[in-house]
């Protein structure tokens, strides 16, 4: 159970740099289609809550290479079950503070909490290129990408990563 709580800060902050971020497929069609609704869709309308949570295909992607990954660490297909059954724990916190992140009425009740959801409504709305973690700031902190909006210039692109536009793309 202890390698999805190690892994997965890390795994948070490159699944959500590389990935979430990444340039949308010059081609129009259903693999631009996931990548919006994956979260570029996201970032351009942060309050939707139709574009807060993964789409099914994604969860199932997630899992699958998590699965692999986990099979190979553990030398075995059955040991891996504890921490992928660990790992989709995880993901269903991981869901619900992203959830709570983007709640206007939700106030955390501890200052982790509060400095959670401020690194993210940094990233969504002062630069979208720092604060990649949303359940925890650990990779961050290691990785140096926690930044406040004071140390960072604000961003013309947090709306438009990658350059995704609602306009363009409907």
């Amino acid at each position: 159970m202890l390698l999805a709580v190690i892994f997965a800060p890390f795994y948070e902050w490159y699944a959500h740099k590389f990935v979430l971020h990444k340039k949308l497929t010059p081609k129009r069609g259903w693999l631009e289609r996931f990548q919006i609704k994956l979260h570029h869709g996201h970032h351009a309308d942060p309050d939707n809550i139709k574009l807060q949570f993964a789409p099914s295909l994604g969860i199932v992607i997630l899992f699958i290479q998590t699965y692999i990954f986990y099979s190979i660490l553990c030398l075995s297909f059955s040991n891996a079950l504890v921490p992928i059954f660990s790992t989709f724990l995880y993901y269903l916190f991981y869901e619900w503070v992203h959830l709570a992140h983007h709640s206007k009425k939700y106030k955390p009740i501890t200052s982790i909490g509060g400095d959670l959801k401020e690194a993210h409504m940094q990233h969504h709305f002062h630069n979208e290129n720092y604060n990649w973690g949303i359940t925890n700031l650990l990779a961050d902190y290691f990785l140096k990408t926690l930044k406040s909006s004071k140390e960072i210039p604000k961003s013309l692109t947090t709306k438009t990563i990658s350059g995704y536009t609602k306009d363009l793309h409907q």
